[in-house]
């Protein structure tokens, strides 16, 4: 078994676990999950695994962190179609063309936005996620680490940017994308991804869009955004694809569907 698919058969089972404990109340609304280390700790499995886990459920409206205190439980599964494809389900290709299609959709529209109502505050934020991302990408660069320090500051800038919109709907939109994004993120923060010095070059591409967002130009913004994600569906299909089927980039226009 290939470690992708290892590692999705891994976040099954801890998805199925958690959510077997907040159905018989083990966990009921309002409570504090388990901190990410006594889960690792739990299941036997590593922080990639427990944080692809959670991602699932916030995605589903399950649960929601509170910075700097954890995650909580908000809702009850089942009550919004929760299901978690199985490893046989999901095509992979075919499913990361439909998410780095969805994402440069959104994203791109979330930077023109952001570009338009951001504060201080949220330029603060933003500098300091992209500051931390470049000062990890650089050791890794040097000594290849776990990846998932790596995706969690990637998916920190994406929600920042978000948050800059100052609507709460995008934003918990951009938690879903997150977590539908997790394949991506084995590739690119993963330890192959590091040693193409990948994290660098996606920061920098982040780096352009703060700069954009920074200056107030939401058309800079927009194109910053769709830089980033054209180079993103590149370096997917670099290591996913041969070169005679790579990965579609979002880039032509979506066809019509009439009904």
């Amino acid at each position: 078994m290939d470690t992708r698919k290892k590692t999705t058969r891994e976040c099954e089972r801890v998805v199925q676990s958690l959510v077997a404990a907040i159905l018989a109340g083990h966990h009921p609304r309002g409570a504090r999950l388990p901190s990410e280390h006594a889960l690792c700790a739990k299941f036997g499995v590593s922080r990639t695994v427990v944080r692809e886990a959670i991602a699932h459920l916030k995605a589903e409206g399950v649960v929601a962190a509170r910075q700097g205190s954890g995650t909580y439980v908000i809702d009850r599964p089942g009550r919004k179609g929760f299901h978690l494809k199985n490893v046989e389900e999901v095509d992979v290709l075919e499913e990361l063309r439909h998410i780095l299609e969805l994402r440069k959709v959104f994203e791109t529209g979330v930077a023109e936005l952001a570009a338009l109502r951001r504060s201080e505050a949220d330029l603060h934020h933003l500098e300091a996620v992209v500051a931390a991302m470049d000062r990890w990408a650089r050791q890794a660069a040097h000594s290849p680490a776990e990846g998932t320090t790596g995706a969690q500051w990637d998916d920190e800038f994406h929600l920042a940017l978000a948050r800059a919109t100052h609507n709460p709907e995008i934003e918990r939109f951009q938690e879903y994308l997150g977590a539908k994004n997790a394949a991506v993120h084995r590739v690119l923060w993963g330890e192959e991804g590091q040693v193409r010095d990948w994290p660098l070059v996606a920061n920098a591409e982040h780096r352009e869009i703060l700069e954009a967002v920074r200056a107030g130009d939401p058309a800079a913004a927009r194109r910053a955004a769709e830089r980033h994600l054209e180079g993103t569906a590149d370096r997917v299909a670099e290591v996913l694809c041969p070169a005679e089927n790579p990965v579609e980039e979002p880039s032509a226009p979506l066809e019509r569907v009439d009904g």
